[in-house]
């Protein structure tokens, strides 16, 4: 297991644009590798962020990353939902101008493993997935399988019309790599289609889920165009500008490499600024509060982040609830917060309910208690 460690960052060369001219922007202080929750007896090591920016091209990212710690970032185990509504939207974003774009399509998807796009594609689509690993579920209905780490196999089939990357280019370390092999495999007309976080929208609406280490590139649309630009491919259209990124890149040049530092700085600004004002309010509500039993709704990295970012919650928050029966007994903050079931609410004397989304008060059920909505704070 690796030590707790405060870092001395460093980060030779942008991932976007290679150059050296990168000033550390902001860091945040012993974040976990592992945001999932653990096991009683279990435990993960908590390392500082660096977030560097571009002074040439404005790129956003974090310092470098070892392979030890991928390796604990990345643990077997993971409790993302499966979610087909998302799915079933990217396809009728994707496919509102022609509903017959990829039938008799040769396409891959990078990332796929598991509740894959691709199972969403007409029956006559040739499907393709390349993941670390690959669902047995998931082979059953794809006409070939690729798995371990996408920059080191190798990958005989080529000429592919599309390729998909989901949530998957703002987790490589070297990014730029992975684009330029993508690339080689598409067919002269082919695309790839790329979703990203919008980190101009989570600086707005969820700071506290912007910065920890899985997250190694941090996208806007500015700079997800220029960053693609600079691989040789051009991104004239963006399908979806909100809370992500969903947009098409052909092999066509496209010379919009203009330096876009102003943008990254002004996103930077303010993610603190929203953070800052969260954490003056939580710290003004629990004085008042003072010695009530607090819970916040939800066992997995949304919370796990949020409560990083405001440690002192840790002396406050004595419960999470949530109804995934895999998260119930475990904790987060390396034991420090058991996860029970909202059942459990009137038993344990809960007073008091942090609710990072409005929308999930819900999935609660209890009307008496008191909820302290974040996404008010920041959207006030």
């Amino acid at each position: 297991m690796l030590e707790d460690s405060t870092n001395s960052f460093s980060l030779e060369n942008c991932r976007s644009c290679n150059s050296t001219s990168l000033q550390l922007s902001t860091s945040r202080k012993k974040f976990p590798l592992y945001i999932w929750p653990l096991n009683d007896d279990d435990h993960t090591s908590l390392e500082d962020i660096g977030v560097f920016i571009c002074l040439d091209c404005g790129y956003i990212q974090l310092q470098n990353i070892s392979k030890e710690q991928i390796s604990e970032i990345y643990r077997d185990e993971a409790f993302n939902l499966e979610n087909p509504e998302q799915n079933n939207e990217r396809l009728e974003f994707l496919t509102q101008e022609d509903a017959h774009r990829f039938e008799e399509k040769k396409v891959l998807e990078i990332g796929g493993g598991r509740n894959t796009f691709l199972n969403f594609m007409p029956d006559n689509t040739k499907k393709w997935v390349a993941d670390f690993s690959v669902d047995e579920d998931v082979k059953a209905e794809v006409a070939g399988s690729i798995e371990g780490d996408f920059l080191d196999i190798e990958i005989k089939e080529k000429d592919f019309d599309y390729i998909f990357m989901f949530h998957v280019l703002e987790h490589f370390n070297d990014p730029r790599s992975a684009i330029l092999k993508a690339k080689e495999l598409l067919n002269d007309q082919g695309c790839i289609i790329v979703e990203v976080p919008n980190f101009s929208y989570e600086s707005r609406h969820r700071p506290d889920y912007t910065f920890f280490h899985m997250h190694i590139s941090l996208f806007t649309q500015v700079s997800l165009k220029s960053f693609m630009s600079r691989q040789g491919l051009n991104g004239s259209k963006f399908i979806k500008i909100k809370d992500v990124l969903l947009a098409e890149f052909s092999k066509e040049i496209d010379s919009n490499r203009d330096n876009h530092l102003e943008d990254g700085l002004t996103n930077l600004s303010i993610v603190q600024s929203n953070i800052d004002k969260c954490s003056s309010k939580l710290k003004s509500i629990f004085t008042k509060l003072q010695n009530q039993n607090t819970a916040i709704f939800g066992g997995g990295g949304a919370s796990t982040l949020f409560l990083y970012n405001y440690p002192f919650l840790f002396d406050h928050v004595g419960f999470a609830l949530d109804n995934d029966p895999r998260k119930i007994g475990r904790s987060l903050g390396n034991g420090s917060i058991p996860i029970v079931s909202p059942t459990e609410i009137d038993k344990l004397n809960i007073r008091n309910i942090i609710v990072l989304d409005k929308m999930h008060i819900h999935y609660i059920k209890n009307s008496k208690v008191n909820y302290i909505i974040i996404s008010d704070f920041y959207e006030s």
